[in-house]
């Protein structure tokens, strides 16, 4: 899976489809990580560094 990223302030969006995270009504985070086939999306070292720091991201909008 490539992590290039479709992404807004609030909207993240793997390049393959099989990670999105968004934030609903500026209260919480959505994550959905599934893929076309309904198997769990595996991520390698990189891949969940920068999901981490999209997560750290949208918690940092929320707080303020």
């Amino acid at each position: 899976m490539s992590m290039v990223i479709e992404s807004t302030a609030d909207y993240f969006e793997s390049s393959d489809g099989g990670v999105r995270l968004w934030i609903e009504q500026g209260s919480a985070i959505h994550i959905k990580a599934i893929t076309e086939h309904n198997d769990p999306v595996e991520l390698n070292a990189e891949q969940a560094l920068e999901l981490a720091q999209v997560l750290q991201r949208y918690a940092g909008c929320l707080a303020e």
